[in-house]
C-alpha cells in the first residue's frame, strides 16, 4: 500500500479526475509519479480536513464502503462527513432528473420514505429534483441517507439543498465525494459520480429519466457490476421524462409498481425497520395489525396528502372499491382519488386491480406508531 501521506497529497491535487487517477493506479502507476509541483503538502491537507470535520478513507480502511463490488474505474479514495455508509446490500439508490415533474418527485419521496422505514439506507446524488426528494423522504421517515457529491464537501452546491444537507448531517447521515475540499462542481464530475452511487447500493431505482439522461449511467453502472438490481418507474409513451425508464424496462430492468417491488429486489437481505418506524406491538411476522381487518401496518409518509389519508381510510373495510365508489365515499373528485391511489400504491398501502382498488396495509398511527385508529367517512 503506498504511503498514506502520498495518497492524501495526490487526492488533494486538482486537475486530473479521481476516476482517471484510480484507473492509472490500478494499471500500476506509482502515486509519487502522479504528483506535480502544484501538489499540496499532505500535512496542510490533513489539518484542513480536521478543521472541516472530513475523514479521508482509502481502500482497505475499516468502513471502506466499496469493497463488495468496486466501481469501474476504481475509486482511489473518499472524503467523508458522517458515519461509514452501510454495506450495499442494505442500501438502495433512487435517482432521476433535476427538472423532474412534481408527480415523479413525489414518487421518489414516497419510495424513499417506505424504504427508510423498512431499514434500507437511501443513496442519491444530492442534486435538486429527484435526488433531493429521495433524501428528504428518507429523513422524514427517520431513516438513513447517503449523499454522493460531485464537488468538494466544503463547496456550497447546489445552494438550494444546503438546508437539506444540514439535516442529513444532524440526522446521522453521510456525505461523501471523491473530490478534495475546494473542488468545484464541474460538469465532468457527475458521470463518474454516478458509478459511486451504483456501487454503494444493492438496487438502483430510476424514477425519472429522459433519453440520454445521466441517471441512465447509474443504472448501467449497476447492471455492469452484475451484483446490483436495476429498477425503473414506468411512464406513458408520450412522457419524455419517462423515455429512459421505459427503455430500461424494455431492456430487462424490473418495473416498479410500488414499494414492494423495490423491497423484493432487496429481499435476500433481511432489513430491520428504522427505530422510529417500529411498532410497539407486533404479530408473528413482526408487523403490527390494524383492528378489524387484520391488515399489516406501515408508516404513511409524512408528506402524504389528505386525499391519500381519506382514501386509505375508506379502503380499510377490506373490500374492493372502484374510483367512482371511492369518490362517492370520500367526497373527492375522481381525479384526486386516482392521484391518491397512486400515492398509496407507491407507499405499499394499496393496490389496483381490474375489479377495483384494495388496501394491502394500513397506516401506522403517527402518535404512537401503533395500529391506526380507524375513523370511517360517512357513506
Amino acid at each position: 500500500m503506498p504511503p498514506r501521506d502520498t495518497l492524501l497529497g495526490l487526492a488533494a491535487t486538482h486537475g486530473r479526475l479521481p476516476s482517471a487517477t484510480g484507473a492509472l493506479l490500478a494499471a500500476g502507476a506509482g502515486p509519487g509519479d502522479l504528483l506535480n509541483p502544484e501538489s499540496p503538502d499532505p500535512a496542510a491537507v490533513a489539518r484542513l480536513l480536521d478543521d472541516l470535520g472530513i475523514r479521508f478513507l482509502l481502500p482497505g480502511d475499516p468502513g471502506w464502503p466499496l469493497q463488495v463490488a468496486p466501481p469501474d474505474p476504481p475509486c482511489p479514495w473518499l472524503f467523508v462527513i458522517g458515519p461509514d455508509p452501510p454495506p450495499p446490500e442494505r442500501c438502495a439508490a433512487i435517482v432521476g432528473g433535476r427538472r423532474a415533474s412534481a408527480l415523479r418527485r413525489a414518487t421518489a419521496r414516497t419510495l424513499a420514505g417506505g424504504l427508510a422505514a423498512a431499514g434500507v439506507c437511501v443513496v442519491s446524488g444530492g442534486a435538486i429534483g429527484i435526488d433531493a426528494a429521495a433524501h428528504a423522504g428518507a429523513l422524514e421517515a427517520g431513516g438513513a441517507t447517503v449523499v454522493v457529491l460531485g464537488c468538494g464537501l466544503d463547496v456550497p452546491y447546489p445552494r438550494r439543498n444546503l438546508e437539506l444537507f444540514r439535516r442529513v448531517r444532524e440526522s446521522g447521515g453521510t456525505l461523501l465525494t471523491e473530490h478534495p475540499p475546494g473542488a468545484r462542481p464541474l460538469a465532468a464530475h457527475f458521470l463518474p459520480r454516478n458509478r459511486l452511487i451504483a456501487a454503494l447500493a444493492g438496487a438502483v431505482v430510476v424514477v425519472e429519466a429522459a433519453s440520454g439522461s445521466g441517471s441512465l449511467s447509474t443504472a448501467r453502472a449497476a447492471g455492469s457490476r452484475g451484483t446490483g438490481q436495476v429498477l425503473a418507474v414506468p411512464g406513458a409513451p408520450w412522457d419524455r421524462g419517462a423515455a429512459g425508464c421505459n427503455d430500461l424496462i424494455r431492456d430487462g430492468a424490473t418495473l416498479v409498481r410500488g414499494l414492494d417491488d423495490v423491497l423484493e429486489a432487496l429481499r435476500p437481505i433481511q432489513v430491520e425497520p428504522a427505530a422510529s418506524a417500529r411498532a410497539p406491538s407486533a404479530g408473528p411476522d413482526g408487523l403490527s395489525r390494524a383492528p378489524g381487518n387484520g391488515l399489516p401496518c406501515r408508516p404513511l409518509p409524512d408528506g402524504a396528502s389528505a386525499a391519500a389519508r381519506r382514501v386509505i381510510d375508506a379502503l380499510g373495510d377490506d373490500q374492493l372499491m372502484g374510483v367512482a365508489t371511492l369518490a362517492s365515499v370520500t367526497g373527492l373528485e375522481p381525479a384526486r382519488v386516482v392521484a391518491a391511489l397512486l400515492e398509496l400504491e407507491l407507499a405499499g398501502l394499496a393496490r389496483r386491480t381490474a375489479s377495483g382498488a384494495e388496501a394491502i396495509a394500513m397506516p401506522l398511527d403517527p402518535a404512537n406508531r401503533g395500529p391506526p385508529a380507524v375513523h370511517r367517512p360517512s357513506r
